[in-house]
């Protein structure tokens, strides 16, 4: 059992590296954390993210059973229960905060500790997570037909599908904080220098 819990840490590891990638990539900055320390890391990422998403799964489920229970044995107390039923959306606040945590820990560190927002990028991507999870059975009944070119794979190849999208949205997410990082004025300058160099090349 602690082997399996093991090889399942390292896997998930291996994927938080590659969004960590992804954020050097967006940042332009080259990794230069030993290995060790990177990975140890990514397992404190891992293990705060699960216990934040089993925290967001309880309180849904405990809310979504006190929905049934006043709609149940309190009718008249229905107003209370549309309230109750506003608890849809604390499972989107949860991702947000499981996701600006992923975010905040895997941003290279000259931008983490700096004033630089690291919201944008987790709402665009909690936005874009909810919006996907919504829209693409949607999108996938309209198409239709998908079973019987995959058959028994139908599944595997909507899985792909919807951890594609999603892996879009987190590359989407961090270009954007990483925007949001460089000073316009930065940018102007290397477009100025770059310009004078090509002229002085010519």
């Amino acid at each position: 059992l602690w082997l399996g819990g093991l090889v399942g840490l390292w896997t998930v590891g291996g994927f938080v590296e590659t969004i960590r990638d992804i954020f050097h990539r967006a940042y332009g900055i080259k990794a230069t954390a030993p290995f060790w320390k990177s990975r140890l890391g990514s397992s404190f990422v891992i293990i705060c993210s699960v216990i934040i998403a089993l925290l967001s799964f309880l309180v849904q489920g405990i809310l979504t059973a006190a929905e049934q229970f006043i709609y149940r044995l309190l009718p008249f107390a229905e107003d209370a229960a549309s309230w109750v039923g506003l608890s849809r959306l604390i499972p989107g606040l949860i991702m947000f905060g499981a996701l600006y945590l992923l975010f905040y820990s895997v941003t290279p560190s000259r931008y983490r500790y700096s004033k630089n927002p690291k919201w944008p990028g987790a709402l665009f991507t909690t936005a874009w997570w909810i919006s996907a999870t919504a829209l693409l059975p949607v999108i996938l009944s309209q198409l239709g037909g998908y079973d019987l070119t995959y058959g028994s794979l139908a599944g595997v190849v909507v899985m792909l599908l919807f951890f594609y999208v999603i892996g879009l949205g987190l590359v989407f997410g961090a270009h954007l904080n990483a925007a949001l990082a460089e000073p316009p004025e930065t940018g102007q300058e290397q477009a100025i220098e770059m310009e004078e160099t090509g002229t002085a090349t010519a």
